[in-house]
This record gives C-alpha cells, structure tokens and sequence, in this order.
C-alpha cells in the first residue's frame, strides 16, 4: 500500500518531462514553419509562400483579391520578416510567432503547422490588425 504515492509520483514526473519535451518540439514545428514562409516571402516566391498558408487563410486571399494565391500574395505588403525570432507561444493547435518587424499566427492542420495570419500588428487592448489572415 505504501508504494502508490511513489508510483503515482513518478507516472506524474514522467507526464511532466514528456509534456516539457513536447513543447519544445512544437515551438521548434511552430518556427520552422513560419520561417519557411518569411524566407518565401522575402524572396518573392509567392508560390512557396502559399503553400504555406492555412486552406482557409489562402482561401480568404484568393477570394480577396479574385486571383490565385501567388499573384494575390503579390498584391499585399507584408513586411519581410527576416528578424530574429523575438517569442514563439503555442496553445493547442494555435501558435504566435513574434518577429522584430512582423507577428504571425499559425494553426496545426493535418499538413503540419500553417500560417493563418501575417503581417500583424499589435493594437493596444484591442485584437491585432493583420494584413493577411483567414475568415
């Protein structure tokens, strides 16, 4: 009887290790997504870019701007994002990557993690402004 408080406590040390990896391993997903598409961006590969964004944000950007993803992404004036990474924050399925010129937020898809919105700015109290985002 004396042996399940230690059991219990290691199962608990154990859960907590693995949920502390796992968060670094997303961070890491998170990061190199957004990277990605900063790197297509600032290169001017808007069809790389694309592929990078959410079904529904690029959706949203081809509904916009009534033309394909690539010549629409052409149309926007995201700031090319090449600063260092300043925080990256995952909750669930959702992420935000902090730049030193941009904000992005990302959404776990079946695909791996996927930009949903770009080009944010911070507003104060109220919700950021994003030149590029989903529905």
């Amino acid at each position: 009887m004396g042996a399940r408080p230690v059991v219990w406590a290691s199962v608990s040390c154990v859960a907590a290790l693995l949920l502390t990896g796992c968060s670094g391993v997303r961070q890491d997903a998170v990061t190199r997504s957004a990277a990605a598409f900063t790197a297509a961006v600032a290169a001017g590969n808007a069809g790389a870019a694309c592929a990078q964004l959410t079904p529904a944000t690029r959706a949203e950007l081809e509904w916009r701007f009534s033309a394909p993803c690539a010549a629409a992404l052409g149309e926007l004036r995201l700031p090319v994002g090449t600063g260092p990474v300043a925080a990256v924050s995952v909750w669930g399925g959702s992420a935000q990557v902090r730049l030193a010129d941009d904000t992005l937020f990302l959404s776990e898809t079946a695909g791996g993690w996927k930009v949903a919105a770009a080009g944010c700015q911070e507003q104060g109290e109220a919700p950021y402004r994003c030149e590029l985002e989903g529905p």
